[in-house]
């Protein structure tokens, strides 16, 4: 019986599998003899696994084990020889699974015959649906690194599963919408006025978004408290969180490895038309990726706007076709004006400074920044118009212009520029993103230059525009790498490379461009709220994974304000929570079963904590820190309400899997 048990362990490890090749038919006397024989021992079988007696069990067990001495001796017997004699094997045949018999203790259900012996296919199993809860004892607010770890969770299933949250048959989860709304309050989840997320856990749980009327999404809806990033003393962007995901050691390590060795010219470090937008910087209509349609849109835009910014022109010119620009400004009423701009060249050499001076009358010199005193402009008869004609003779649109935060200076000389490299995108800062790195600190990291000091001075044009050029330079002849902390990646670069599908839609255009239809990131720039849902629904059977910012909410409550370049029709609280509420029941409709959609805030309310920051943005640095300790208080406070968000998450599981 120690044989018998043994083979019944070998055939219970050997996983049957279907296969679609094709075996030649036996000739039909034999087949004929070989079904008998398999109806024979399946009947053996059959009564092996009903029968009780002992001694009819060990009668069916002895036949069945002379049966397999049989077929061993057949099987020793089909041997060939060869040239020489001698005996060659031949592929043994496979031990069928009858004659593999349990030996003592419990025994296994048999396998269901059919009336004429043959063993019965068993039924693909079904589809589980997935499942999602949030769990009960959760003591403390969920942060947005949490939601987006969720997602990449949901969407790959390589990472480790969120403590927060119990999730069963993870892989049935076919879709993920994460739709961030800014401007939510509690007031939107009925309840009191003044209170906070964070003290609502429990009310959160019995609660929902107003305007939903479905059962069904009343139902499967989790709310729960979020804290936005930030500390006690400041507030982080909550998108730039979601979508940038930590990397571990060894992903830094291979990631600083490829950008160290990838080896680049100054062209690789030119800002795309989507990086200009972003950054608020004036669209020159030359700019390499601007399409028809947003060079209409900008064009109308400019010819509304009061000033008037003049574009550089294409001319053939020797010498230096690489420049690095800096400005000078003082404060008027009217806001920032110029008051000195200086350009070097390649090689280093100042080939344009000059003074200039202000149509407005100036409130702030700004002395301890600009190094501009009121003595130093009294002669001075330079004015803007002056500097836009001079500097139209310098630089070309086929030039390249290098500066740190150019949208300013651009503002400043109201001119437009195609090619521009910024120091302060192409450098990060030591915190990584969103954070952007100051001039000074990237000269004296980088180029162990000590410029800006705090010697009452101010700054010099020249020498921030040498510190620039010198950046780049450094930047080029080290490499991708140079200057940049490697600590996270972005989401949609990270899921593509497990094959998922992505869409980004937003007010803002993307920091990638895709090109073809079939690639897996995807992100489109859209006007307003109705858009951005519009054509998520338009796609959703051609995405895996969507991430939408929905800003209706939050320009409606002043949260924020629209962009000068992106202004926007304003809806009223009401209206704005009144289209997300109905469009959030649409979306859930069309999505197919197995859809998670995931609604965050990323933030509370910002209104005060904004209020202050401007306050202090106005103020001169020194006397703004002081200022700064002074309001410490108030500060933590803002910064408390608007680190107070909210999210939930409705997991669709009815319907069919597709």
């Amino acid at each position: 019986m120690g044989d018998v048990a043994h083979s019944d362990s070998q055939n219970e490890s050997t996983e049957v599998k279907c296969s679609s090749t094709k075996v030649a038919p036996l000739e039909d006397g034999k087949k004929s003899e070989q079904q008998d024989e398999n109806t024979l021992v399946n009947s053996r079988v059959a009564r092996l696994s009903i029968c009780e007696g002992n001694a009819i069990t060990d009668d069916i067990i002895l036949s069945l084990k002379s049966k397999d001495k049989v077929d061993q001796d057949a099987d020793s017997t089909n041997g060939s020889t060869d040239s020489q004699g001698k005996r060659t094997k031949t592929s043994k045949r496979r031990r069928r699974s009858s004659a593999a018999v349990p030996g003592p203790g419990k025994l296994k259900p048999a396998p269901k015959h059919s009336a004429s012996g043959t063993i019965q296919v068993k039924k693909k199993k079904k589809i589980l649906k997935p499942l999602l809860e949030v769990r009960d004892r959760l003591d403390r607010k969920i942060n947005v690194r949490e939601l987006r770890d969720l997602v990449v969770y949901a969407m790959d299933g390589n990472n480790n599963a969120p403590k927060w949250v119990t999730i069963e048959n993870r892989s049935a989860i076919q879709k993920v919408i994460v739709l961030l709304v800014p401007g939510l309050q509690v007031e939107d989840f009925n309840l009191p006025k003044g209170s906070k997320f964070s003290e609502s856990k429990e009310q959160l749980r019995e609660s929902h978004l107003k305007g939903l009327n479905d059962p069904t999404i009343i139902k499967e809806l989790q709310a729960f408290p979020v804290s936005a990033p930030g500390s006690n003393t400041s507030l982080f962007s909550a998108y730039n969180s979601f979508v940038n995901v930590q990397l571990s050691k060894n992903e830094k390590k291979k990631r600083r490895e490829e950008l160290e060795n990838r080896k680049i010219t100054i062209n690789d470090l030119l800002m795309s038309v989507d990086d200009l937008l972003e950054n608020d910087y004036p669209i020159h209509m030359e700019t390499a990726g601007l399409t028809d349609e947003l060079r209409n849109e900008l064009t109308q835009r400019y010819e509304e706007q009061p000033v008037k910014y003049l574009p550089t022109l294409s001319f053939e010119h020797e010498g230096s076709h690489i420049f690095a620009l800096d400005c000078e400004m003082c404060r008027a009423e009217e806001g920032l004006v110029l008051a000195r701009v200086s350009i070097v060249n390649f090689n280093l050499e100042v080939v344009y400074d000059k003074l200039v001076k202000p149509s407005v009358p100036i409130i702030d010199y700004m002395t301890r920044y600009s190094g501009i005193t009121e003595e130093k402009l009294s002669d001075v008869t330079t004015t803007l118009q002056d500097v836009q004609h001079d500097i139209l003779k310098i630089v070309g649109t086929e030039d390249i212009l290098i500066g740190h935060s150019l949208q300013s200076d651009f503002d400043v000389l109201q001119m437009r520029h195609p090619k521009v490299v910024d120091t302060a995108a192409i450098f990060d800062h030591k915190a990584g993103p969103p954070f952007r790195p100051a001039l000074r600190y990237l000269a004296s990291t980088f180029l162990n230059d000590d410029i800006q000091n705090d010697n009452g001075l101010g700054h010099d044009s020249i020498e921030d525009a040498t510190a620039c050029m010198k950046l780049v330079k450094a930047k080029i002849a080290n490499g991708m790498g140079f200057g940049l902390t490697i600590n996270t990646e972005n989401l949609f670069n990270k899921l593509s490379k497990v094959g998922v599908k992505s869409m980004r839609l937003s007010d803002t255009g993307p920091k990638l461009h895709v090109a073809g239809t079939n690639h897996l990131e995807s992100a489109i720039r859209c006007r307003s709220d109705r858009e951005i849902m519009s054509v998520m629904t338009e796609n959703l059977n051609k995405y895996d994974l969507f991430v939408c910012r929905l800003r209706g909410l939050e320009f409606g409550r002043g949260y924020a304000t629209p962009s000068a370049l992106r202004p926007c029709e304003v809806s009223t609280p009401e209206d704005a929570l009144e289209f997300f509420s109905a469009s959030l029941q649409e979306v859930y409709a069309k999505c197919c079963s197995g859809t998670m959609i995931m609604v965050m805030s990323g933030s509370g309310d910002t209104r005060q904590w904004s209020g202050i920051m401007k306050e202090l943005n106005d103020l001169d640095k020194e006397v703004r820190a002081e200022e700064r300790q002074k309001l410490q208080k108030e500060i933590e406070d803002a910064v408390e309400v608007a680190r107070d968000g909210v999210g939930f998450i409705i997991l669709k599981r009815n319907g069919p899997l597709e």
